[in-house]
């Protein structure tokens, strides 16, 4: 009976630790995979609007109707530029790292504006901070517009336009084009 019982835990605890590892690792290196996936796609440092059928399988929790746009950003060689034109309305805009950590959102309303620039940077490491050899931001480039300092050197700026009709989306789309994600002309 206690040999049955051994069995039963060790087999209860393989199959949490199993699930546990599932749950916490699987997400993120399938984000990471379908990131590198579009970077081929599409480059590194380059804005595009997704398709709703890619849209649907990175954001499977975005409705179709809705529109997408990604830059897949490489802040390994020096800043790179995000410059956002949104048509009128609510839209979201986000900043990810390559394995779907959260780094920045703003919103319309938050924003004020429909057309806006972002400067994305590598964060300096902790012995940059502690010898004080970290880069610091000019004044121009805080005029510019926001400033985010991404953990890893690849990630993901995303906007994202909910289009109330299906009709809607290729105008909101076309508008969303407009964006551009590049280099920075300033390294």
């Amino acid at each position: 009976m206690k040999r049955h019982l051994f069995w039963a835990l060790v087999a209860l605890a393989a199959g949490l630790a199993a699930h546990a590892a599932f749950a916490l690792y699987v997400p993120a290196w399938w984000f990471g995979r379908q990131v590198e996936r579009l970077a081929r796609e599409h480059g590194r440092n380059s804005f595009f609007v997704m398709t709703p059928e890619r849209q649907s399988e990175l954001f499977p929790g975005l409705p179709r109707s809705g529109v997408a746009g990604l830059c897949i950003f490489d802040v390994t060689d020096g800043k790179v530029t995000f410059t956002a034109d949104l048509p009128p309305g609510l839209w979201v805009a986000s900043i990810y790292t390559r394995h779907a950590e959260p780094i920045y959102a703003v919103n319309n309303r938050q924003s004020g504006a429909d057309s806006f620039t972002l400067r994305l940077s590598l964060a300096p490491g902790l012995l940059d901070q502690i010898l004080g050899s970290a880069a610091t931001d000019s004044l121009e480039d805080l005029a510019s517009g926001w400033t985010v300092m991404s953990p890893e050197p690849t990630g993901l700026a995303v906007l994202w336009y909910p289009a109330p009709e299906a009709g809607v989306r290729a105008a909101a789309a076309a508008a969303m084009a407009r964006s551009r994600c590049g280099a920075s002309a300033d390294q």
